[in-house]
């Protein structure tokens, strides 16, 4: 059976897509007439207009054994830089979702993000629009209301997006040079490395995205683009979230460092 003869037919609302999104599967026959994934770890959280998304290879799900990322060679270091994640705005017209990716931790967009989803018993079918591609997202139920999403600055000019409900989050932190960086990160990536240039490789991963589970208030980490992360304590009560919250992070050499964000108006 293949997967439209799967799909319902009913059309597909912005209220529709609200919620917490785990991906099954991506097939992709425009890169690989038998590529399929599996195995990729990929969590989209959608919030009122505002959503969130993570992707982090296998290999780093579980987290790793070391404080701090300076602590990796360079060889795991480009591996990590598969890893994927954005946050922005989004809009579904006529079933058709179009992601507006403010921040991405891959660097600059060269393309569009755009679905055409179609409902399943289980969650959403995603159909590429401009590239030829299927993903399977199931709905991760949640408890209580709707969740919330909040744009968030902080000094420097950086940028962030939080999207939560009563017991998950995603939590997307843009780097300080997203502006500026006009090459993909892995390329830069490769760069720093080659020169051993720690700054570089400091302010490259600055940009942290996060998803976990909210234990008594706390913001428990299970998954990251950083996966010395995983297990840390993101928020010390995220459910007092207001218009100004800290957030707990560790800087590549392992230093520790809080931020103090305050929500704002998405006008970029």
């Amino acid at each position: 059976m293949t997967d439209s003869a799967n799909a319902v037919s009913d059309p597909v609302s912005d209220a529709d897509i609200r919620g917490l999104w785990r991906r099954a599967y991506i097939k992709a026959p425009a890169r690989d007439p038998d590529f399929e994934d599996h195995e990729t770890h990929v969590y989209w959280f959608q919030a009122d207009g505002l959503f969130a998304d993570l992707r982090i290879p296998s290999r780093f799900s579980n987290g790793l054994p070391v404080t701090c990322l300076a602590e990796l060679d360079p060889a795991d270091l480009m591996a990590l830089a598969d890893a994927e994640g954005f946050a922005g705005r989004s809009t579904v017209v006529d079933s058709v979702c179009t992601w507006e990716r403010v921040i991405n931790l891959q660097g600059p967009e060269t393309g569009r993000d755009i679905g055409r989803l179609e409902r399943t018993a289980t969650g959403l079918f995603e159909f590429g629009v401009d590239a030829d591609f299927v993903e399977l997202w199931l709905d991760q139920k949640i408890d209580g209301a709707e969740p919330e999403g909040r744009v968030l600055t902080c000094d420097g000019g950086i940028w962030g997006f939080l999207i939560s409900s009563e017991s998950r989050f995603l939590f997307a932190l843009d780097r300080p040079t997203r502006k500026n960086l006009s090459r993909p990160w892995k390329e830069v990536l490769a760069h720093a490395l080659k020169n051993a240039d720690r700054d570089l490789l400091a302010d490259l991963f600055q940009a942290e995205y996060s998803f976990g589970r909210i234990v008594d208030g706390s913001a428990m980490i299970e998954l990251s683009s950083h996966p010395n992360r995983v297990g840390a304590v993101l928020c010390d009560n995220l459910h007092a979230v207001s218009d100004r919250f800290e957030t707990n992070h560790t800087r590549f050499d392992g230093e520790a460092l809080r931020r103090t964000w305050t929500v704002a108006e998405l006008a970029l």
